[in-house]
């Protein structure tokens, strides 16, 4: 995580380049083998408090493809940091 940090601190200190940086929150491709794993019951599912700090809104590969792409000419989305989820 700190070469992340790192990574973006370098690039968004930069003035002579147009960036977008995305965050996903989650792949439903990734919390559906977690789901699988625990129905079958070969993997635990873990809740830390009441389950408000651990929820995650999962985006699909197409939404997550399709907003990056946009991002490209969306100037709106230009020199930002951005944490996206899925529609809900």
């Amino acid at each position: 995580k700190t070469t992340n940090k790192k990574f973006e601190a370098a690039l968004t200190s930069q003035n002579d380049l147009t960036y977008s940086i995305v965050r996903p929150t989650a792949f439903f491709k990734s919390v559906s083998g977690q789901f699988e794993g625990m129905k079958n019951g070969n993997s635990p599912y873990v809740v830390f408090g009441d389950g408000a700090v651990t929820r995650c809104n999962p985006i699909s590969e197409e939404d997550l493809a399709e907003f990056m792409v946009d991002s490209i000419t969306n100037e709106s989305r230009h020199n930002k940091i951005m944490n996206i989820g899925g529609p809900d």
